[in-house]
Parts: C-alpha cells; structure tokens; sequence
C-alpha cells in the first residue's frame, strides 16, 4: 500500500504516518518506518518482541492520480479504524491498484491546462490554440511511450525533442506563433514544478534524504526537458535569444480558472473536489496577484503569503472531508510553480547568456522556496498543535487514572 501511494503522488510524511498507524492496528507493539523516494522499509515489532523487517524498491516512476491516492488513504484509515480480514484487504487493496487511468482525465485535462498556460505565462489565443494540438501529443506519448522507456530523464527528453522538432515544423508555417509561449504550455504538462516544491519541503521538514534525491532528480528530469526543447528547436533554425513577456493580471487570473481545472482532471482529481481544487488555485494566485501588484513587488514574499493560504485551505479540507492535504494543497499551487521560468533558466543556459541564466535562476528559486516554506510554515504549527492536543489528552486520562485509583 505504501509503495501504491507514493507512486500516486503522497508526500513521505503522509506513507510513514499511515503505514505505522496500520501496523499498530494489526498487532504490532512498534512500528518502525522508513520513506524514501526510491525506497521503503518497515520493522515490526510483535508483543513477544519479535521483530519483522521488509524493504521494497520503488522502481515504478508512477503518475499522479489523486482519486487512487485518496482510495489508498481511505483503505489505511479503515484499518486502524475496525482492522479488514487478510482476504478483504487483499482483494480490496488489488481493486484499487489495478484501476485504470481514466484516459478522459487525462487528454482533456491535460488539453485544457496546457492551452490556457500559455495564455496564462502571456500567449495569444493562436498560441492557446496551437498549444492544445501539441498537448495531445505529449498526452498519446504518456500513454505509449512513457510505459516503454528505461526512466523519466529518457522520457522527458525524447517526448520533448520530438514535440519540438513538431513545433519548430509548424512555427516556419505559422510565424505569429509564440514558440516560447506554446513550449511552455506543453511542458507544464512534464515540468517537474511539484517534485522540486516537494523536495524542498521536505529538506525543510526534516526528510533531508527524500528532499537531496528528490531535488537532484528533479534538476535531472528539468534538464532532459530542455535540451530535449533546444535541441529540436535548433535543428528547426528557431534557437533565438528573445525571451516573451508575461500575461497581464487580470488576464492570468482569468486564464487561471480553467488551468487550475485542467491540472484538477490531469491530476484525476475526485469530480466532487473539482470545484472545490479549481477555486483554490484561483484564490492562491489572486493573492500573489494582489501582494505583488500592491504590497511587495518580488517574487519570494508574495508567493510565501499565497502558499500559506493554499496549505491552510488543505488542512481544513483534508480535516473535513477526510482526505489527503497534497489533494487540495497541490492543485491549489499549480498557478506559483515557476514553470515559465525554468524554461527560460534552461534556454539561457543552452544558449550562453549566463547573466540572464542567473536572473531567470533567482526567480525560479524564490517561488519554489516561497511554496515549500508557505507549507512547512503551516505544517509546523499544524503538528504542534496535534502534538499538544495529544499530550494534553494523555495528562488528564492518567490524572483520570490516578484519581480513580485513589479512590
């Protein structure tokens, strides 16, 4: 189930959590657990002291399907709540597996998000348009070719020289089209945004072995992108040195509802929360929108006060309604992952001018540390809390206890 989970998109924190819960439901007096991005291991300790340990490879690079991470979640909380039988759990845990990505979720989110991102990051509606076509493409590449090729990094750089080299084609038939603005929209699709926030979450949280892997693969997965765009555009005769200027406010925001559901249903998404996932990527980017415009004029501080909002919107939803805080919390930041600039951080690069590679750097890191200490920030006081609840909850059943014995 844990390796399940993380190959859905659950953060470490949340696998380690369930599965020590889970083990102490069935009978285990201890409960040690380990969760890594490539790894899981897990000691039992029966009443008689026994001890059990297994370890298991996360080799599967897996997709990020909420509705199977959210079924996953409910099937754990069932455990410790009333333990399943052996033979129930089994065949349970199997039906959840094996469900199939939905292949709507996936071609019509995947549609949607990428077209109106590159409205978004400052396209016009021929790039919107064109952008849609590419994103099918790298949609049928996910379903057929992702299942063939040795790990992500090969993927990410064939399915991008690929759709480059279909881009380049297209933009010497249609020169009013962006190639920058229509490459970006597609590659949101692939841009390791999320992995990279996780992983500095996670340094931050403590989890310093998750978050080191999880940023190198990220770093990796970032660059087979770009050079795989680069390339193709290269060989097009496209590779130029101009760099496009981003949406107008209200433009953004309002190209931010349906980016906001396109990443809902791309990230399957429960059709219940849908709603609920799109209004909060609408109202996190409304308040970087707002700071930035009106209070503080970077990219860091802004994005802090937005991503605070978003993991307070996750909290009291997955409180609520019972369900994972990455749901909620990953959909609502889509808006503030600086996916148009890690493209250009890449393009600079490839083309040499490092001065500009270092501008475009700087606002790639500020966003992504904004985010991953907006969500530690609100973790913290989130566990504390817990914590002190916990401990308060533990004093007055032993003074309950001790009251009871005196008398």
């Amino acid at each position: 189930m844990g390796e399940s989970m993380l190959i859905a998109g659950a953060d470490v924190n949340l696998v380690e959590l369930l599965l020590r819960r889970v083990g102490h439901a069935y009978g285990a007096y201890k409960m040690n657990v380990l969760v890594i991005t490539a790894s899981i291991i897990v000691t039992m300790t029966l009443p008689d002291r026994r001890e059990y340990t297994q370890t298991r490879r996360i080799e599967n690079p897996g997709e990020t399907d909420f509705e199977k991470l959210e079924a996953l979640t409910q099937l754990c909380m069932d455990c410790y709540k009333d333990p399943l039988p052996p033979d129930e759990l089994r065949a349970r845990f199997e039906q959840i597996r094996t469900k199939p990505f939905p292949a709507t979720s996936l071609y019509i989110g995947g549609i949607i998000a990428a077209s109106s991102f590159a409205v978004f990051f400052g396209g016009s509606w021929v790039d919107a348009v064109m952008t849609a076509v590419f994103s099918i493409v790298i949609c049928l590449l996910l379903t057929y070719l992702k299942p063939i090729t040795p790990n992500l990094i090969v993927f990410n750089f064939m399915a991008c020289a690929l759709v480059g080299l279909m881009i380049g084609g297209v933009a010497h038939l249609m020169p009013q089209m962006s190639v920058d603005m229509v490459t970006i929209g597609v590659i949101i699709l692939l841009v390791p945004g999320v992995a990279m926030t996780n992983a500095t979450r996670d340094m931050i949280s403590g989890d310093t072995i998750s978050g080191v892997m999880r940023f190198i693969e990220s770093l990796l997965l970032a660059t087979a992108i770009a050079l795989g765009f680069m390339a193709s555009l290269w060989v097009a005769g496209l590779s130029t040195g101009e760099f496009a200027s981003t949406a107008a406010p209200l433009i953004s925001l309002a190209a931010c509802v349906p980016a906001a559901f396109g990443f809902a249903l791309f990230f399957n998404v429960r059709r219940s929360l849908l709603a609920l996932a799109t209004i909060g990527g609408v109202c996190t980017w409304g308040i970087y929108l707002v700071m930035n415009e009106y209070v503080i004029h970077d990219a860091f501080m802004p994005t802090f006060i937005a991503a605070i909002f978003a993991a307070v919107l996750s909290q009291v939803v997955s409180k609520q309604l019972k369900v994972p805080v990455s749901v909620v919390f990953i959909t609502s930041v889509i808006p503030l992952i600086p996916g148009r600039a890690l493209y250009f951080t890449m393009k600079c690069a490839l083309l040499g001018s490092w001065t500009q590679c270092g501008e475009f750097a700087l606002l790639t890191l500020q966003p992504v540390l904004g985010i991953a200490l907006g969500i530690s920030f609100v973790w913290a006081i989130a566990r504390t809390w817990s914590n002190f609840c916990l401990h308060r909850a533990r004093a007055t059943n032993t003074m309950d206890a001790g009251q009871k014995a005196d008398s």
